[in-house]
């Protein structure tokens, strides 16, 4: 009588991590941890030095969790996780710096790891986090976190922006694109525009993810100031703001658009 051979069973699908530290020896050390201690359950698919790469690699790679350093120059880790696009990865923050640690772990991060940590910690912490979804709750988790993050930024509904050395405070409400023109960034409001020194990274870290959408390369836009949405050719999309401006959507901006949306 023939058997019939068993169903395998389905391979478990790899987590996707990025590593975000300033330091490159730092980097190297988890990254080669986690091929040794993780192999078959994590998949580093990138790595960045500092807030602006990180969003970006955010944006690039979709991973399914951070390994985050939580001091770092300019925009240190704490901030980042607040500026983070939906839907957003699970966090483990690395430190060398137990109040930073604590202060993470206290408003409800997924842990952390405090430098010098071994792998045995290191696969303590990511089963933590497997453990309770990962990147399906993701939101949940790092709500109480970010909501202290933003409560602790002074001027977080104002945009500081410099003209004929007067520096004029921009309600960031009022803000309803933000577009790259001629290698500068522009801010619009419905009455004025401001040509500004920030870069279009830097804006999209500071401001409000939940209301600012990155819609391509070039351009930012407040929803709160979308009107409607049409679709064009090739999967893109335009939005027509309050004030009768026409913004094109990339393809894949259009996509996580309609699934931020629900339509």
């Amino acid at each position: 009588m023939t058997q019939t051979p068993p169903a395998s069973s389905p391979e478990k699908t790899l987590v996707r991590a990025l590593v975000i530290d300033d330091e490159a020896p730092a980097r190297q050390r988890l990254i080669r941890m986690i091929e040794e201690s993780l192999a078959g359950r994590v998949e580093v698919v990138g790595e960045a030095t500092d807030g602006e790469s990180a969003l970006a690699a955010i944006a690039t790679f979709e991973p399914d969790l951070l390994f985050l350093d939580v001091q770092m120059p300019g925009i240190d880790g704490l901030e980042l996780v607040a500026r983070m696009p939906h839907p957003q990865p699970y966090v483990i923050f690395t430190t060398a710096y137990d109040r930073y640690a604590l202060e993470a772990f206290d408003a409800g991060a997924v842990g952390y790891l405090l430098k010098p940590f071994d792998a045995q910690k290191l696969v303590k912490a990511f089963s933590l986090a497997e453990s309770r979804g990962l990147r399906e709750r993701a939101t949940e988790v790092l709500a109480p976190l970010i909501a202290q993050v933003r409560a602790s930024r002074p001027l977080a509904d104002k945009l500081p922006v410099t003209v004929n050395d007067r520096v004029i405070l921009v309600p960031v409400a009022e803000i309803s694109h933000c577009k790259v023109e001629h290698e500068l960034v522009v801010v619009y409001t419905r009455r004025q525009s401001y040509t500004t020194d920030y870069t279009l990274a830097a804006l999209e870290m500071r401001l409000d993810a939940n209301r600012f959408f990155r819609a391509n390369r070039a351009l930012l836009v407040n929803l709160d100031h979308v009107a409607a949405i049409d679709d064009l050719p090739g999967g893109r999309s335009q939005l027509l703001t309050d004030a009768g401006e026409k913004l094109e959507v990339s393809r894949q901006a259009s996509r996580k658009l309609r699934a931020l949306l629900g339509v």
